[in-house]
């Protein structure tokens, strides 16, 4: 029975282009071996809407648009129950849009290039929890700190869902957490760390084959709370809120190996606050979206 279940998996896999059957059973599980270099492209959009725009620029309601991309060179350089990875950043740059109209680099020149060739350092745990991001460097090597805060609060939520300690089929749900505070850098006004917290609903959608390699296709149902800070220009501000989202990740079960990965959440009415004044403004009506992508550029070095 056992080998007439195989060979209809087999048959199967042909007729649908590589995909598994849905009843076999696998174990999702990150693996880090030590010396593996994985190249990534990241890239995110954070659209902003408000109907203050007197407290800044002219009455009525405006938008604001920032967008940023870079590619990482990614380093396991410790392996077991304390996984560590460092990733130089290179090929970055952003760009912010103003009710309309795109800024120049005159009127808004600090930039995600001011952290080409610097790294960032983070663990991860074989079931997906990321904790301790950060600067691989002096913070005062970067010109502008808070550049840190910028990366660190669309990267750090991408790297890696929260993976089941049981295997699953195709069709099975399961639950995750993701709590990320840290301090805000280079804001000294009695702030509340930043937050990025995530309450998930996961689903196993397909198996498939890829290149000689298992591949899972994974959904994810999102609840989010967010404290996080948003400068363009002549605005700079701390956004608090909960809202939702969803995701969508792509990983080579065989090595263990993000392959890919695509979000999208949206706070609505959150608190919005100037950055250095901790009162938030009164009766203001917001929105956020961040959209946020990660695809694997390249295996290096397995």
């Amino acid at each position: 029975m056992k080998v007439l279940r195989w060979i209809l998996c087999a048959i199967g896999i042909l007729v649908m282009g590589g995909e598994v059957c849905a009843a076999d059973q696998v174990m999702l599980k990150l693996q880090y071996p030590e010396g593996r270099i994985a190249r990534y492209k990241n890239k995110y959009r954070l659209d902003y809407f408000s109907d203050k725009a007197e407290m800044i620029l002219r009455e009525g309601s405006f938008t604001m648009q920032g967008y940023g991309e870079w590619r990482s060179r990614e380093m396991v350089v410790e392996e077991g129950d304390s996984v560590k990875v460092t990733a130089r950043v290179d090929k970055a740059g952003s760009q912010a849009i103003l009710t309309g109209e795109r800024l120049t680099y005159e009127q808004f020149p600090y930039t995600l290039d001011l952290l080409n060739d610097l790294s960032f350092a983070w663990g991860i745990a074989p079931g997906g929890q990321v904790g301790a991001f950060g600067p691989d460097f002096s913070a005062f090597k970067a010109k502008r700190k808070d550049m840190i805060t910028d990366l660190r609060q669309v990267w750090m939520p991408g790297l890696a869902p929260v993976l089941p300690d049981q295997p699953v089929s195709v069709g099975d749900t399961w639950e995750g957490e993701q709590r990320i505070e840290v301090p805000f850098y280079d804001f000294d006004a009695g702030l509340e760390p930043s937050l990025v917290q995530f309450t998930s609903a996961y689903k196993l959608k397909k198996v498939k084959e890829q290149k000689g390699y298992r591949v899972v296709e994974i959904e994810e149902e999102r609840e989010v709370h967010y404290r996080i800070w948003f400068h363009i220009e002549v605005l700079s501000l701390v956004i608090d809120g909960k809202g939702s989202g969803n995701a969508e990740w792509e990983i080579d079960i065989d090595r263990g190996l993000v392959l890919s990965h695509n979000m999208k959440i949206g706070l609505g009415l959150p608190q919005v606050r100037m950055a250095g004044d901790p009162k938030p403004i009164d009766d203001i009506k917001a929105e956020i979206e961040l959209v946020f992508s990660r695809k694997l550029d390249k295996l290096e070095k397995e």
